[in-house]
């Protein structure tokens, strides 16, 4: 690690502009990861711009420097550095940013095993978020993290540790949380936004799917489909969906929980595991990948055969699993 981290501080030294970018469908640990990073480039003096394809869900633009991020950007403009934030595949970074052609050094920053490492210089260590990895550069580099820093590491830190129940959340998560809560960040107000704020789009399109749920004959996977009508009749917009998939996880006797997302001529999947199925492994079969209890795909066709065919295929892997027998 420190090798990776004496490199990486040295492109930095060297550098004048970095752009940091999230990957698509941005969570709170890629926002929070990215606005940090960004916070500690600016004590180097660089010139830091963001990025993020799909822009940012409104649950996250109370962000400190939120307003900073932007989803298009100068066309031929060119940077020294980009900083990649939890996007494990370079693929997960959109189809809009010339990844290669756009920075001269790429330093990718991810806490995801499956990570393709597609990077000059990549920082990869599982752990409980890209938050925890950026927490550890700002300690090797000694920079003081400041309030606006540790609002946006503990946002990305709960969000992806669930609120610190997820088994990823280990002793050093809490040692993390407590230094961040020195700075005076109030987490009760961030909790309130994060988990206690939704729309009444939000709360009607998530009524609407649960009422559709549908439940294998084992009772050990539960799905539910939204259509694009769905959406629309609703006024809804992705981010509405949050939360809903691990609702249908938390279902009784579930072991697998799958959400069908139509999106034009794609198929959005989001799946989740409760205690022993790694639906990281499930997600590539499909083009997919993430972690062992949270992982998604996006896959062509309707969403009728999508579900279909990925529906037989996580029943067959459950009737084979030993684990479930």
């Amino acid at each position: 690690m420190k090798k990776i981290l004496a490199n990486i501080k040295k492109a930095v030294k060297n550098a004048k502009t970095a752009l940091i970018v999230s990957h698509i469908d941005p969570d709170g640990d890629s926002i929070g990861s990215m606005l940090a990073m960004g916070n500690i480039l600016t004590q180097f003096n660089l010139t830091t711009f963001y990025y993020s394809e799909d822009g940012l869900p409104k649950v996250y633009r109370f962000l400190p420097g939120a307003d900073k991020v932007v989803n298009k950007l100068p066309p031929f403009q060119r940077y020294d550095l980009l900083f990649t934030m939890d996007a494990s595949d370079i693929k997960r970074l959109g189809s809009k940013l010339s990844v290669k052609e756009i920075a001269k050094i790429i330093i990718n920053i991810d806490h995801h095993p499956d990570n393709t490492k597609y990077g000059n210089f990549n920082y990869i260590e599982k752990c409980s978020s890209t938050a925890e990895l950026v927490f550890k550069i700002a300690k090797h580099w000694d920079i003081k993290i400041n309030r606006e820093t540790a609002e946006n590491l503990y946002i990305a830190l709960i969000t992806d540790t669930g609120n610190f129940r997820y088994e990823n959340t280990s002793a050093k998560t809490f040692t993390m949380a407590a230094e961040l809560l020195k700075t005076g960040i109030d987490t009760h107000e961030i909790s309130t936004r994060i988990y206690d704020t939704r729309s009444i789009a939000s709360i009607r399109i998530q009524a609407a799917a649960l009422v559709n749920v549908e439940i294998s004959p084992d009772r050990k996977a539960a799905w539910t489909v939204v259509t694009e009508a769905m959406m629309q009749k609703h006024q809804a917009r992705g981010e509405d969906l949050m939360g809903l998939v691990d609702q249908i996880r938390s279902i009784e006797g579930i072991e697998v929980a799958m959400l069908f997302r139509e999106e034009k001529s794609k198929v959005k999947v989001n799946f989740r595991s409760k205690n022993k199925v790694n639906v990281s492994a499930l997600a590539k079969r499909f083009g997919g990948g993430g972690h062992i209890r949270a992982a998604g795909a996006v896959m062509l066709g309707s969403i009728d055969n999508v579900k279909n065919d990925i529906v037989a295929e996580v029943l067959k892997y459950l009737k084979a699993s030993k684990y479930l027998a």
